[in-house]
């Protein structure tokens, strides 16, 4: 009969078939029948068989030498039980190794000691450019990563994943070393990633083997040789084992089953149940509170801490023992985070203004960031919206790729990537993308890692129709969005400050502030940055917005004012200024007289002339007046323009045109 069983990663103690019969064991209250070892302590120590030479990589290693042996098929038995567990039959010598990874968990590996150079064992990590042919006829090239076993000339297997064909054993050998180790899990699963080889060895080694077991293994396999060939002998033993690994001593207090699982057991039922684990468990009193006390056997790696221990006792009484029962609070309400929130308002946003959200990969090379100086002058003084960091940039150790290697500190490179990629079958393209960059904050902490904004328009913003005639997208297309987007997040007061900016065009760039605090950047490409990046369009205008800084400034974009039920009233204002002052800078000026009964503010007109005089411009607004609670008086309304007039010639020294 063939029972197949689907062990989870973490149970590395359950891949073989003594797991198997300890857990049946623990759950059935019987014994275990352990199979028959044959003693090893009566055989030679060689002192100088095995060399250990990264024994970080390889904590144990037992070899044993036998002789008088005589390769021949396997017994029937032995070879019914291999197929059943589908391993394919070779010789007595090669399935025993295989029978006893089967039966107690370890891997182990047998070598022709004729074809070992000096007869001895060297454990080491692979030479640069080191090659090795594998029981399955394939050239593999090594690498220094990896961990090899070798005689005193050449590698002979792969430590943990498949031995080589030059050690291996035939009909003429009639001495051999068997192999049976503990291999460092993460080496092994690197090394057989790297070579793409995958084999039941290394699938036990991955998951990480009990460092006793390499002994008893071998104790197991010299067993059964002899039980097949009575004439073969042990010559030679060695154990490297330079730090033993000891049972772990765990502790809790015996209420700690009750707080977990809702449900306590009688004190005798729950030392049964560690007995039948194996874990040696005790209760005593420490500090008045009953305590228990186990040793947790080294093969139970998955058991490190109190909630283990406890999950062990719950499985083994079984988890249809606990009581069910509703919640005795009520559940927390959940909130949605504050950045998610946000990101969710400004997606959908930017969508219902026509633009398409992409997602790129978060890593760019060097290269990437010179083409975003214009001059062409080695790196740009600011990334995006972000001045250069002194330190240097996250890089990747080990990149996958050239063009990957390392973490973004803007958007702009890949938004401008998808751009040049798209401008060539689109007429117009307008892009968006919400995602992180990272700017370094020094050599020994993690970056810190910014919720940023990203778009990109180019090509045509208007398409011809029997309405409009085609037109290129410019600053004032990409201000228009982030006009919009800054209302509907909730900005009340958005600046636009012009400055120089090393991938912008000059007079067509802009610093946005909220609440006095710098937040993105906006304006056209400047052309050899277009150039650079092979886009093939007239114009370019991107926006980054740092999405961090909008929630650290204390914006909310969840809040919602209530509507008046009475008549708002609109009134015009012509404000005549010096040329050089900001429209943003008269724009508070008026919000500022007009206070909170104030509701919008629109620029409709500006008007440069001879009546005027030199240097000075009109900029007209309609502002929306509206109180909550009261239809506004006419008395009122030229308190406020008043108010709006005192507060414009304060603050940018302009006058209201009659």
């Amino acid at each position: 009969e063939v029972i197949e069983l689907e062990i989870t990663p973490n149970l590395a103690h359950d891949f073989s078939m003594v797991g198997i019969a300890r857990e049946i064991a623990a759950l059935t209250g019987s014994a275990v029948r352990y199979p028959r070892l044959t003693d090893l302590t009566n055989g030679r120590v060689s002192n100088s068989l095995v060399t250990v030479e990264a024994p970080d990589l390889a904590p144990r290693y037992v070899g044993v030498v036998m002789e008088n042996i005589r390769v021949q098929p396997s017994p029937d038995w032995m070879q019914r039980r291999l197929s059943a567990a589908g391993v394919r039959p070779i010789n007595n010598i090669v399935d025993v190794t295989n029978y006893v990874m089967l039966e107690i968990g370890q891997p182990m590996h047998a070598f022709d000691r004729e074809f070992l150079h000096e007869g001895r064992i060297i454990v080491r990590r692979a030479q640069p450019g080191e090659t090795i042919e594998t029981l399955d006829h394939t050239v593999r090239e090594l690498s220094p990563e990896m961990l090899v076993i070798a005689d005193a000339e050449r590698a002979v297997a792969i430590a943990g994943v498949m031995g080589g064909v030059g050690s291996e054993i035939t009909n003429e050998t009639t001495t051999i070393l068997l192999e049976s180790a503990n291999f460092n899990m993460f080496s092994v699963r690197r090394t057989s990633r790297a070579l793409r080889l995958r084999t039941e060895s290394s699938a036990r080694f991955e998951r990480g083997t009990d460092a006793n077991l390499p002994l008893i293994a071998a104790r197991r396999a010299v067993a059964l040789i002899q039980e097949l060939l009575p004439e073969a002998r042990v010559t030679a033993v060695a154990d490297i084992y330079p730090a033993p690994v000891q049972p772990r001593e765990l502790s809790m207090p015996f209420s700690e089953i009750e707080r977990l699982l809702g449900i306590s057991y009688p004190e005798p039922v729950v030392l049964d149940i560690l007995r039948r684990l194996e874990f040696r468990p005790e209760i005593v009193e420490r500090e008045g509170v009953k305590t228990i006390i186990v040793q947790v056997p080294t093969y139970r790696a998955d058991v490190t801490t109190k909630a283990d221990l406890v999950e062990e006792v719950a499985r083994i009484t079984g988890y249809e023992t606990l009581p069910e029962r509703l919640p005795e609070r009520a559940p927390v309400p959940a909130e949605t985070d504050a950045m998610r929130r946000l990101e969710r308002v400004v997606q959908d946003t930017l969508v219902a203004a026509g633009l398409s959200e992409i997602i790129t990969y978060p890593m760019l090379n060097e290269q990437d960031l010179l083409a975003l100086n214009a001059t062409g002058n080695g790196l740009p003084s600011r990334y995006g919206m972000q001045a250069r960091p002194e330190i240097p940039l996250v890089t990747a150790v080990n990149p996958l790729r050239s063009e990957w290697e390392m973490m973004r500190p803007t958007m702009l490179p890949a938004l401008l990537k998808n751009v040049a990629e798209n401008v060539k079958f689109n007429p117009a393209v307008g892009v968006f993308e919400t995602g992180r960059v990272y700017l370094p904050v020094s050599l020994e902490e993690l970056p810190n890692e910014r919720r940023t904004l990203g778009i990109a328009l180019a090509g045509q913003r208007q398409l011809t129709d029997l309405y409009h005639e085609a037109r290129v997208v410019d600053y004032f297309d990409i201000k228009g969005i982030i006009d919009t987007l800054l209302r509907r997040i909730g900005v009340v007061e958005p600046a636009f400050r012009a400055f120089i900016h090393p991938s912008l065009h000059p007079g067509r760039a802009a610093e946005i502030t909220a609440k006095g605090r710098t937040v993105g950047i906006l304006g056209e490409l400047h052309p050899s940055v277009l150039a650079n990046y092979g886009i093939a369009s007239e114009r370019v205008a991107v926006a980054e917005i740092d999405l961090a800084a909008l929630l650290e400034a204390g914006i909310e974009p969840w809040r919602f004012q209530p509507v008046s039920r009475f008549q708002p009233i609109e009134q015009d204002f012509a404000i005549v200024v010096d040329e050089h002052v900001p429209a943003t800078e008269v724009a508070a000026a008026i919000r500022a007289g007009a206070g909170v009964l104030g509701t919008d503010f629109r620029l409709f007109d500006i008007y440069r002339g001879p009546a005027l005089g030199p240097g000075k411009k009109s900029l007209a607004y309609r502002v929306t007046l509206a109180a909550p609670d009261r239809a506004l008086a006419e008395q009122e309304i030229e308190r406020i323009r008043g108010r709006i007039a005192a507060q414009v010639e304060r603050r940018v020294g302009g006058t209201l045109r009659g």
